[in-house]
């Protein structure tokens, strides 16, 4: 190697360890609510509605911020994604709320402006998530209950008029043909962050996500997609780990 190229070299590599070395490692935790949005067709489903259902969301992120403008941040987080099934007209009083549960791990990246204490920020990545748990409740007819109301009243005005409701809450029971729990999609927010000292921030964001994957495997022919669209507000702090354990020294 020749002593240009070795030069160069070296000044690159004095260069990446002058700019690592301003670089600064946060691990913080947030909390904050959502509220879903279950995007599908339901066209031939006849009086039907699929309404949002809020939830709420726990992360701990962790952010390492290579200067003043730019960081890369992960956020594991437990996330909720609810939504309400609602019939209308005879069938009015008949639901279903689905409340689902999942582990999720955006990639993003940071890209901050302002001044030194107070500044705004914008994420924008991806993300990998995995269905964990789910419940359903709601209501309704029992058609199997002989003592009916259709024997006092000649003229229901609503299926359950008709016949009495029955309710249920339970666990989500998954099924491995027609259920898929891997969800990938993007991540896109903004924030606002308060600089307390060198060692704590603490920060508000609104963010969504928004999954490429379907709910449901494809086990049906001319399926009809379900795909989460999330929004959510969560507030949170980030702790500096290079000032608080070089306290400690």
């Amino acid at each position: 190697m020749s002593k240009q190229r070795t030069g160069f070299v070296c000044m690159v590599f004095l260069l990446l360890i002058s700019y690592t070395s301003k670089a600064q490692f946060y691990l913080g935790i947030e909390a904050g609510g959502n509220k879903n949005y279950l995007i599908t067709n339901n066209s031939a489903q006849s009086f039907t509605t699929y309404n949002s259902a809020s939830g709420i969301s726990i992360g701990i992120p962790v952010l390492y911020q290579f200067n003043e403008w730019f960081a890369l941040q992960a956020s594991p987080s437990y996330t909720q994604k609810n939504y309400q099934i609602n019939r209308t007209g005879f069938f009015q009083g008949i639901y279903q709320k689905n409340t689902n549960g999942y582990i999720q791990l955006p990639i993003m990246g940071n890209f901050s402006f302002g001044g030194e204490q107070l500044r705004g920020y914008a994420n924008l990545g991806l993300y990998g998530a995995y269905w964990l748990s789910g419940n359903v409740k709601g209501t309704e007819p029992n058609i199997l209950n002989p003592n009916d109301t259709a024997y006092s009243s000649s003229n229901p005005s609503s299926a359950l008029n008709e016949n009495y409701g029955y309710s249920y809450n339970e666990k989500y029971t998954f099924s491995n043909i027609k259920d898929n729990r891997l969800e990938l999609g993007w991540v896109a927010g903004m924030g606002i962050s308060y600089e307390v000292n060198s060692s704590y921030r603490f920060f508000i964001e609104g963010k969504y996500t928004g999954s490429f994957t379907d709910q449901q495997k494809k086990y049906q022919t001319n399926q009809v997609p379900r795909y989460n669209d999330t929004f959510g507000i969560s507030i949170g702090c980030l702790f500096s780990l290079d000032n608080l354990f070089g306290s400690f020294y």
